[in-house]
């Protein structure tokens, strides 16, 4: 899934961004520091039922409770909050947030932005629930952490927001986070952006895979081009390739794709198309299942299997690979001189 955050050009602020884009990591910051005043704003009333059970069952247990419940609720204090929207045509998001037309818009690949082995932290990814109810929070809620106490706290806002079609992501603590250089896939101009704001992201990303795009208004709404796109130079040429990816499992470690292969099943072929898949696309320890039969995607996550089942996901299997480039991975940053396009800039 692609998921998009607007930035202004403003001096200071632009300054603090590329600098930040440069090492790869971003700012989460405290609710506090968000610009919508009823954010994280909600009641409770899980704290007079506490009150009315002591009065009943007076004991340690519920002294516990009250006191784990009140750190959960405190939690708010330390978070940190990461919003993105959904959608980079919106008109009130270009407007507000990237100086009239006169910012940028950063496309990333949210899979690789949630990857904990960048950050420890990271706890929770919600779709904003819209609403003109101040949310409270209940004594049924606890059953449910995630999709009722959890989301209700830090993931409900105003109707009156829906239009930004907001994804927010919840760290333990607010700060810096990091990310996978890959997980920028996209850059989205205004039309009305300066080309050295252009010229400063062509040179960050050069050796990166990212495309970048201009906004331009037509037919009464926003539509976009392709201006320009950056590559890393790679020894393989993954594109001489047919082939689909079924699914893409990640965790803290390691990383799974399970591929649907549609070329030539020559050993000399398959492994060249291995090499080249893993150059391109992995970035991390990961273990590619090359198959030759797309249905096969249906019994991916199927436990157990059945005897018809097992014997045609076997049948399908081409390949099954568990090396690891290393060399994949390495800062593509490390010897870019962000210094030099600030001091252009002004």
């Amino acid at each position: 899934m692609k998921v998009y955050k607007y930035r202004t050009v403003d001096e200071k602020i632009f300054e603090r961004d590329f600098k930040s884009l440069s090492e790869y990591c971003f700012y989460a910051p405290n609710y506090a520091n968000l610009n919508d005043p009823f954010d994280i704003y909600f009641n409770e009333e899980i704290s007079q039922m506490i009150s009315i059970l002591r009065t009943i069952f007076p004991n340690q247990e519920l002294d516990d409770f009250e006191k784990n419940f009140m750190e959960v609720l405190n939690f708010k204090e330390e978070i940190g909050v990461y919003c993105l929207s959904k959608d980079f045509l919106n008109e009130q998001l270009w407007a507000y947030y990237a100086g009239s037309y006169s910012g940028y818009c950063i496309e990333y690949d949210l899979e690789k932005l949630i990857d904990k082995e960048q950050n420890f932290d990271f706890q929770y990814k919600f779709e904003i629930d819209y609403t003109d109810n101040v949310p409270t929070l209940s004594i049924d809620d606890l059953s449910n952490l995630q999709n009722g106490f959890i989301k209700k706290m830090f993931a409900t806002k105003k109707s009156a927001w829906k239009h930004e079609e907001e994804i927010r992501l919840i760290f333990d603590n607010f700060g810096v986070k990091k990310f996978h250089p890959s997980a920028i896939t996209g850059i989205y101009f205004g039309i009305k952006t300066p080309e050295i704001i252009k010229e400063s992201f062509y040179g960050l990303f050069k050796n990166l895979d990212v495309k970048f795009y201009e906004i331009f208004p037509s037919n009464f709404k926003l539509d976009f081009k392709l201006i320009n796109e950056t590559r890393r130079e790679l020894k393989y040429d993954v594109t001489k390739f047919d082939f689909e990816i079924l699914l893409h499992k990640i965790d803290m470690l390691h990383e799974s794709y399970y591929i649907f292969y549609k070329g030539s099943k020559v050993d000399s072929k398959i492994k060249e198309f291995v090499l080249a898949f893993r150059e391109k696309f992995c970035i991390k320890e990961s273990t590619i299942y090359v198959f030759d039969n797309k249905e096969i995607g249906n019994l991916i996550d199927v436990y157990p299997k059945n005897d018809n089942e097992y014997i045609k996901y076997a049948d399908s299997i081409i390949t099954v690979s568990d090396d690891w480039d290393e060399s994949i991975i390495n800062n593509p940053f490390k010897d870019f001189k962000y210094d030099e396009i600030l001091k252009n800039k002004s």
